[in-house]
């Protein structure tokens, strides 16, 4: 079949010139111009961890577009690190950039008249960022992932980031000693490029890509580091000019059968609820439904069988060596739908057939599970509505009914504040708002408060609630994505100090225990506090964002009406 320059005639021809002479002002012939035009989406970062190396796997990519006979055309797109600006205010930027990224995608993509993609990323919001401008531009894609970063090393142990902040956040001791150690342990836990060797969002989402079809079988979890991942860029290049040839678009591979494959995998490895937002926001480019109620009954059925930090103590790198994603979807097989198609061209059944797990203390069979059911649950209630969404695999089994105050916050950094301060009590409920896609806006990510209480042994007596988001780093008793959110008048808006708060993760159920006439009184007396932005993407989003059950992008579909 043709693709689409050769379709269109868009580089042969006298009406073509122009485009010619501009790729030929780039280095570019004639003979280049009549092979099918890859573009390689570069998100290579200095200051990124996951991207700081993706140069490297770039050149990779490249050289196996032309070994196969097609035409690389790279451009970059932007990367950041969330851990970075955690403590200030720039941290909702952390979930908006997903917008920009794709816009950027859509845009170059389209522009350029590239014929296929190969994405290459490897952190949170980036991975679908890419993805999800590829989807929007039709064409054949691979995705790459940079890979997850080699744990570090201090005081003989295996370390990772997530650690670090727990320390940062939970201690204030000042003594020349503490700083000293924590200087050392600084130096130590990041040994060098790669996504934080944990299930935080970033190895979740390179794991979720490779289970949805996107990825080359057994690549997203190979080391950043490792010779593995050049060859695996090269194999991706060369796979991405069959790819155009055989007209394999998203279209014939992201189907409800994938991504429910992709629903099912981060609920065996217990991912970060992030996950839910990125999962929910592709299915939607690609127009086929998913939402809260298939993550709430796949959750009741799927175990939980990756013992990865921070459910287990095992690192991803442990991960890749127990086999990897397919050796975690072969513990699946009898669970996932295996005639869901693959960028490689083969079918899962194919890929997973006979694979087992390599290490059972890391990833372990359905029989034996770390956990009878999924990684996360979707809550809902009076206090949220639309739902809520929690990772059960960090929640002590004596928390899964509790029954406490509310403590109320209009931030993260005010609720951390109390925390350190010891105005926190065991059986508190800390309520976080208008922290939410509209409220931050971008829905920001409640990282010092949960840190705090882990650092300070409190994360097992004390529930954090907002309509924020979670790292995938977190632990303890928390429950994100609260929905509606405070800043269009969900009834997470209206609690007050001191009101009851029932949680009931075996009965999903998430309520405030005051009278039905209660609510309406006040949620009557309610309105909307004036918004913190007022200018530049975080405006155009708190202005276009769609709510957190509905993945919380930017509403970019102005036919439809907007929905709480």
């Amino acid at each position: 079949m043709t693709y689409r320059s050769k379709r269109n005639s868009y580089f042969s021809g006298p009406n073509a010139a122009h485009r010619r002479a501009i790729y030929k002002g780039c280095g570019y012939d004639d003979v280049d111009l009549s092979s099918p035009l890859i573009g390689v989406v570069n998100t290579c970062g200095d200051a990124a961890l996951g991207h700081a190396h993706l140069d490297k796997l770039a050149e990779h990519v490249k050289a196996g577009i032309w070994q196969a006979g097609g035409t690389p055309v790279e451009f970059r797109t932007i990367s950041t690190c969330g851990e970075i600006p955690v403590g200030t205010p720039y941290f909702r930027y952390e979930l908006v950039i997903r917008d920009v990224i794709a816009s950027s995608v859509e845009v170059v993509a389209n522009e350029h008249l590239f014929d296929g993609l190969v994405l290459l990323a490897s952190c949170d919001s980036i991975i679908p960022g890419v993805i999800i401008g590829a989807l929007r531009t039709g064409l054949p894609t691979i995705f790459v992932s940079g890979g997850p970063q080699l744990p570090g090393m201090f005081e003989g142990k295996k370390v990772v980031m997530s650690q670090l902040g727990q320390e940062v956040f939970g201690s204030h001791d000042n003594e020349e000693g503490v700083l000293e150690r924590l200087k050392a342990f600084e130096n130590s836990v990041c040994p060098g490029p790669g996504a934080c060797s944990l299930m935080g969002t970033a190895n979740t989402m390179q794991i979720i890509t490779e289970a949805i079809g996107l990825a080359l079988p057994g690549s997203s979890t190979v080391p950043a580091v490792y010779a593995q991942k050049s060859r695996i860029a090269k194999r991706a290049g060369r796979r991405i000019v069959d790819m155009v040839r055989e007209d394999l678009s998203p279209s014939k591979i992201l189907t409800r059968e994938s991504l429910l494959n992709g629903v099912m995998v981060e609920l065996a490895i217990a991912g970060s609820t992030n996950a839910v937002l990125h999962l929910i926001s592709i299915a939607r480019e690609m127009g086929v439904d998913l939402s809260l109620r298939d993550f709430d009954t796949l959750s009741r059925k799927i175990p939980v069988i990756s013992k990865v930090i921070p459910t287990g103590k095992a690192t991803v790198v442990d991960f890749h060596n127990a086999g990897g994603v397919p050796a975690l979807m072969g513990e699946l097989s009898t669970m996932l739908h295996l005639d869901a198609m693959t960028v490689s061209g083969r079918k899962v059944g194919e890929i997973i057939s006979g694979l087992r797990s390599l290490d059972q203390e890391v990833i372990t069979p359905i029989t034996d599970p770390v956990f009878r059911s999924g990684g996360l649950a979707v809550l809902s209630g009076t206090l949220a509505p639309s739902g809520a969404i929690c990772r059960i695999t960090t929640i002590p089994p004596t928390k899964m009914h509790h029954e406490g105050p509310a403590r109320v916050f209009h931030s993260d950094e005010d609720a951390y504040q109390a925390v350190v301060s010891e105005r926190i009590k065991p059986g508190d409920v800390i309520v976080i708002r208008y922290e939410g896609p509209t409220g931050a806006p971008g829905m920001k990510e409640m990282m010092m408060t949960t840190d705090a209480l882990v650092g300070m042994g409190k994360a097992d007596d004390v529930f954090v609630v907002t309509d924020g988001r979670f790292s995938g780093f977190t632990e303890g008793c928390s429950i994100g994505h609260v929905a509606p959110e405070a800043a269009v008048g969900g009834p997470i808006a209206i609690v007050e100090n001191g009101d009851r708060i029932v949680i009931d993760i075996l009965s999903r159920k998430l309520d405030i225990d005051i009278p039905e006439q209660e609510v309406s009184r006040r949620l009557a007396a309610w309105s909307p506090p004036l918004p913190k932005a007022k200018r530049g993407i975080l405006a155009i989003y708190a202005k276009t964002a769609l709510q957190a059950h509905e993945g919380a992008m930017i509403d970019d579909r102005l036919h439809e009406p907007r929905r709480v």
